[in-house]
């Protein structure tokens, strides 16, 4: 109680007052800027779709007109589009990749991106201080960390995680090097089993427990809140609850100030999902905490209804149905794939050995009608089958370059979705909206992750027709009409 007591000091907090959007402290004149840039950044990758009303954003009737901002190009067509979930690709020969994973986990290669996959995509684990790791995407403090976290959380190479590994020891840029620590014991937390102990996340976790930093500071916040670092201490929570919200503004008065990522977002997920998580447990300590705070927990129980709101508004817009078409197209590609395996003996031997060695290749659920974004289990087989494609014989190229050329398709469809949406979520937030921003946020994870997927697996299946020297010099063309006309015919 004393904790608490204390606590009631900071009533009217750093972080709370963000939420609001009624503060400059967490959106300040230069932020909104950076947020100017990025939304122009956005809206310039988002090329013109059916419906699309003049000069405005396709399906999304709040968003001002576009095409000025675009000078009239049409910038990111085609496949370039997937170029928005680009991670610095590693030049590091694979017995090196090998060498980093295997400093952290029990196991490297296929191995790791089975089992990674399998907690992180398929089955992932859910706590009472994270019911949902998904709301740390975006709350990284660099570039680099965000599209690193966002982009293994979906699709976990070892590559990526030898990239994020290495990056802990950088000591160029200590908050790329926080963001990676950060990242890393959030992936041993998700795969206890893998990590070379058990325990491996919590200790990170408490040498970075003094720090500033934004996920750090808010997961410990939820640990202290929940106690599932230890013993509960809600007055702990609370501060770190409060550090989280503060950081931007406390590092422009640093000796060497720092900046943040201005894609960084964590104001409309990771915050508000850990005042959640406070109030969930402690009830007594949002009501010491004031008015506002319990104005705040109020909204935040709403926020599931805006969300649900949102997500059927989405699915009527031209943007939205672009998804389920592209979800469609998933679904095709895979019977398609399916099929030439089955009639290549090649292929099938090589896709039956990759399936032995993959557990979790079936999902538990099947695809529901409605749904826009495909089942990841068969995204997942779809990568297999890119690998076996690898072994096809010329009489299979026509069926595989269908295949890759729906896959393609397939991503170009669900990544408008989420340009578009994350577009109209950081116009929320310039407008000040954060909490109205939020209502996207559901929607957009989904898209971010099923879209990242997508251009994975169309990547790996051009790889497999470039090692059979087979050209994909036609796929933004096949690509483009084929989401065009799954489109019409699911009107």
């Amino acid at each position: 109680m004393k904790a608490l007591l204390k606590s009631r000091n900071k009533v009217i907090s750093a972080s709370l007052i963000a939420l609001l959007g009624t503060s400059g402290l967490l959106l300040p004149l230069s932020a909104s800027a950076q947020f100017g840039g990025l939304l122009q950044q956005l809206q310039r990758a988002i090329p013109p779709q059916p419906g699309a009303a003049p000069g405005g954003m396709p399906g999304m009737p709040g968003m001002p007109g576009l095409a000025q901002q675009r000078g009239g190009g049409t910038d990111a067509q085609g496949l370039n589009i997937c170029n928005v979930h680009m991670v610095a690709t590693t030049t590091r020969p694979p017995a090196e990749v090998e060498r980093l994973v295997l400093t952290h986990f029990n196991v490297a290669g296929e191995a790791f991106f089975n089992q990674a996959y399998a907690a992180l995509v398929t089955s992932p684990r859910r706590s009472d201080a994270i019911p949902d790791l998904r709301m740390f995407s975006g709350s990284f403090e660099t570039k680099r960390g965000n599209a690193l976290f966002a982009t293994f959380i979906a699709w976990p190479e070892p590559e990526l995680m030898a990239e994020i590994i290495a990056e802990t020891q950088n000591r160029r840029d200590p908050q790329v090097a926080d963001d990676a620590r950060a990242m890393l014991l959030l992936v041993q937390w998700a795969a206890p089993q893998l990590a070379r102990s058990e325990d491996a996340w919590l200790k990170l976790a408490r040498e970075m427990r003094g720090i500033k930093h934004i996920p750090t500071n808010c997961l410990w916040a939820r640990l202290h809140a929940t106690g599932e670092a230890g013993a509960v201490s809600p007055g702990d929570a609370l501060g770190q609850y409060n550090q989280c919200g503060a950081n931007p503004n406390d590092y422009k008065q640093e000796s060497i100030p720092k900046t943040v990522d201005p894609q960084n977002y964590y104001t409309v997920t990771l915050l508000p999902d850990t005042l959640r998580v406070i109030q969930k447990r402690n009830p007594r300590a949002i009501e010491q905490m004031g008015p506002m705070a319990r104005d705040l927990k109020n909204l935040g129980e709403n926020m599931e209804r805006e969300q649900a709101a949102y997500q059927q508004q989405f699915l009527a817009s031209p943007v939205g149905r672009s998804a389920i078409a592209a979800s469609q197209l998933v679904t095709k590609a895979e019977a398609v794939g399916a099929k030439a395996i089955s009639n290549s003996q090649q292929m099938s031997r090589s896709y039956g050995d990759l399936q032995a060695n993959l557990k979790q290749v079936e999902s538990r659920q099947g695809g529901r009608e409605g749904e826009f974004i495909p089942n990841a289990s068969m995204q997942q087989r779809l990568a297999l089958m890119a690998a076996a494609a690898k072994n096809a014989d010329s009489a299979d190229a026509g069926a595989l370059n269908e295949v890759r050329q729906l896959q393609g398709a397939a991503a170009v469809g669900l990544t408008r979705s989420r340009n578009a949406v994350l577009a109209e979520m950081f116009q929320t937030i310039m407008n000040g909206n954060m909490l109205g921003a939020a209502r996207y946020t559901q929607v957009f994870l989904n898209l971010d992750a099923a879209s990242i997927r997508s251009c994975r697996a169309y990547n790996s299946f051009q790889q497999a027709a470039r090692a059979r020297n087979v050209s994909t010099n036609d796929d933004d063309k096949a690509s483009t009409s084929m989401l065009s006309d799954m489109m019409a015919s699911s009107k």
